[in-house]
């Protein structure tokens, strides 16, 4: 579920509309087409970090745009330090 219950402040109607969307939001993932491993927040912030995978950013804009709030996101694309490394390893096999 979204940590987003932090910006409702004391709203009752704020809060229930946060509630609603949290709880849509548990298979809205799946819908998409997105894995979320993992979600952490940084409460005092107000900010959350998430980890995604996703074929496409369109999936995450509508993900992080159903929020009921301003929502202000960036996409940084990682990848496994394994795959990195295998990568490396044909690149300079390719060299050679």
């Amino acid at each position: 579920m979204r940590e987003i219950l932090f910006l409702t402040n004391d709203d009752p109607e704020k809060r229930s509309e946060a509630i609603e969307s949290a709880k849509k939001s548990e298979s809205m993932p799946k819908e998409l087409g997105m894995k979320i491993h993992f979600m952490l927040s940084a409460i005092a912030g107000h900010t959350a970090y998430t980890l995604v995978e996703a074929d496409n950013a369109g999936a995450l804009s509508r993900y992080f745009g159903s929020i009921p709030f301003p929502q202000d996101y960036t996409v940084t694309p990682v990848e496994h330090l394994k795959d990195m490394i295998e990568r490396a390893k044909e690149m300079l096999s390719e060299k050679k």
